[in-house]
């Protein structure tokens, strides 16, 4: 009854807006063509790039329009059900759409290069002067054309790297990519002293993902064999031989897949391997853009564990701070066998809900996800009034036959809610209060190892699909769990940690850090299947470690605990090959701190609440607002927690009397 208020202004807000009717969407055609372009530093080599351009039927040179340029993801073409659903929806909706086939793959020449700024851009800046500069009814303005980008995963990767090529581009929307290829594909959650938060990069090494790379490393060069690319015909003098390191190398540049080699061989990447993935990655060019105050949107997959949350965070953050006009949207799904929810439409997962609309991009205008993309251009690159929150999330425990405005929740910006800071206690608690020290041994021994999912092969709408649960190795694996919380308690954002660390090994410390809900029979369950992998330098070892780990939104039920968990190993990751023990020292100086809000507390107990604000509407296609539930300061949380610790520790000193 408290949420009744809320909802009706809600609702009385969306009945008062008018929606875009069906015939308002334009007609359009979509033409294929081919382009010659230079895709290479030296000038070299010269490679064909197959695309269609989408053209609305009102475009002229007295009306011209926006001009979006998209491409695929991974393994796809432009004739992907995601690249043709997006932009038939955008042309539909009046903007002109150039998608191309990456090259590499389909009708396209070329080796894969990872959507390096060095080749895969300038080959996109080649073919948006060939295809659209020669257009009269594309729209211009004082800088020239006025583009935006749009794509996601291997079609989100290229976007910010071809943004500081070309000034051109006045908005970019990635969805479900990196922002540093070495944090998504050798990733250390390490935060480094005197580095941002986010600021992954700084880490020269990480644990090498080597489950999902693996599978990328196979799929890509697999291209060529399926008559897909051309990379049989880039003829540069570092392709010769066909094999590096004794891997055969028929779809990727030579350099990446010695990379890969050495990597997966070693666990280390050199100066200049991090030197060749940072070229293709948007955060190396993160001061640029900033300075530009690019508008970005991001959409970021909660279960997604090839590019997880934090992934987004680095741009995120970069770019609010700023001062740039950037958003974030955490999702439901995410690769790996995670489609999207209904009314969401995540059309890069392949599933975009129910109903699904059709290729022709039909009914995308009324999806979350797909409004919100058209909301961002219509402000960015057509100058209509309007704003979005800053920061969105998807909320599984919403049922989902509420309407899928009430299923988002949204903030100004991110974090949305205050952390609660948890001391480790003796060998398995977090409290709030009264710590006590203690110490956990964890034993690693190589080739034991701890599971939390089979890459790619996971998830509910995989196939085929790994039934197994997670699990951890005893011995090696240390876990510490709150009190059960006294109400539902929601949780958004990254939760942190700082631990005191030691071990024996002559190797880089490694770790993974998880966190689990724990029901009130003690089941344990791995949040969204997220594990954050750590690697800390023996040297840095003397301060205690500040860890990030996976960022998520979840609703611990009432009963329920949250449980934090340290493991050695990890089956989806290169672990450390030499055995090892590692000591945890507990007490004060080791904490986990975790983004807690309370989603109903009763009246009586509820302090002064702070409401999680409504999703902005845009006029003409109403996006999904919120529901309006109360967020509870960390201040009132530790109250509570506190209360019920106190509680459940009378009741045991009872029983023991």
């Amino acid at each position: 009854m408290r949420r009744l208020p809320a909802l009706l202004a809600a609702a009385c807000l969306l009945a008062l807006l008018p929606v875009l009717p069906a015939s308002a969407a334009e007609e359009f055609t979509r033409t294929p063509g081919t382009a010659q372009v230079v895709n290479g530093p030296a000038g070299t080599p010269a490679i064909a790039l197959d695309y269609d351009l989408y053209v609305p039927a009102g475009a002229s040179a007295d009306d011209p329009r926006p001009a979006v340029v998209m491409t695929n993801g991974f393994g796809l073409s432009k004739s992907a059900p995601e690249v043709t659903s997006m932009s038939s929806f955008l042309a539909r909706n009046g903007y002109l759409v150039l998608a191309y086939t990456a090259a590499g793959f389909g009708g396209s020449g070329g080796c894969i290069t990872l959507q390096s700024v060095d080749r895969d851009a300038l080959g996109t800046k080649e073919l948006v002067d060939e295809v659209l500069e020669p257009r009269a009814d594309v729209l211009r303005d004082e800088r020239g054309l006025v583009l935006g980008t749009v794509g996601g995963s291997y079609g989100g990767g290229w976007q910010l790297p071809f943004a500081s090529l070309d000034e051109r581009v006045r908005a970019a929307a990635p969805g479900r990519t990196w922002s540093s290829l070495r944090y998504a594909l050798d990733p250390n959650n390490r935060v480094v002293p005197g580095a941002g938060q986010f600021d992954h990069p700084a880490n020269e090494q990480g644990v090498f993902k080597l489950g999902w790379t693996s599978l990328f490393f196979a799929s890509g060069n697999a291209q060529p064999v399926q008559g897909n690319g051309g990379c049989p015909e880039y003829k540069l003098a570092t392709q010769d031989p066909a094999t590096v390191a004794g891997l055969a190398c028929t779809g990727y540049l030579a350099e990446l897949c010695a990379v890969y080699g050495r990597v997966a061989a070693t666990g280390d990447a050199s100066e200049g391997d991090r030197r060749l993935l940072d070229r293709a990655s948007g955060a190396t060019f993160l001061p640029q853009l900033a300075a530009r105050r690019l508008p970005v949107l991001l959409v970021q997959g909660q279960r997604d564990t090839l590019f997880t949350p934090n992934d987004a965070l680095t741009t995120y953050t970069a770019l609010r701070d700023a001062g740039a006009d950037v958003e974030m949207v955490w999702n439901w799904g995410g690769h790996g066998g995670y489609d999207s929810r209904p009314g969401e439409c995540e059309v890069y997962g392949g599933g975009t809900g129910s109903p699904a609309p059709s290729p022709e991009g039909a009914g995308l205008e009324d999806c979350y996800l797909t409004a919100r993309h058209l909301d961002f251009f219509d402000r960015h690159l057509r100058g209509e009034a309007g704003s979005a929150p800053g920061f969105a999330w998807y909320r599984d425990w919403v049922a989902e036959d509420r309407p899928v405005q009430e299923r988002y929740g949204t903030a100004p910006a991110y974090p949305a809610m205050p952390s609660t800071t948890f001391t480790l206690s003796g060998t398995d608690a977090l409290v709030l209060d009264g710590a006590v020290p203690g110490t956990a041994r964890l034993v690693h021994q190589p080739g034991v190892t701890s599971y939390s999912e089979t890459p790619n092969f996971s998830g509910p709408s995989s196939s085929p699909r790994d039934p197994r649960p997670p699990y951890d190795v005893p011995g090696a694996t240390a876990s510490f769990t709150t009190e059960p919380f006294p109400t539902d308690v929601e949780s958004v954002g990254v939760p942190t940690a700082r631990l005191r660390l030691a071990h024996t090994a002559p190797t880089d410390l490694v770790l993974f850090a998880k966190v689990h809900d724990v029901a009130p029979d003690g089941t344990a369950t791995l949040v969204h299947r997220q594990v954050a992998p750590v690697r800390v330098p023996t040297a840095a070892l003397g301060e205690p470690v500040e860890l990030n780990l996976i960022g998520f939104a979840h609703r611990f039920g009432e009963g329920h605990a949250a449980r934090l968990t340290i493991t050695t190993s990890d089956a989806a990751y290169r672990n450390n090959p030499v055995p090892d023990v590692v000591t945890l020292t507990t007490g004060e100086g080791s904490t986990f701190s975790l983004p807690l809000a309370a989603a109903a507390l009763p009246p009586s107990a509820a302090p002064a609440a702070r409401p999680v604000a409504a999703a902005p509407v845009p006029a003409a296609r109403p996006l999904p607002a919120t529901g309006a539930d109360a967020v509870l300061p960390g201040a009132g949380l530790l109250l509570l927690l506190a209360a019920a610790g106190a509680r459940r520790r009378r009741l045991r000193q009872a029983g023991a009397a």
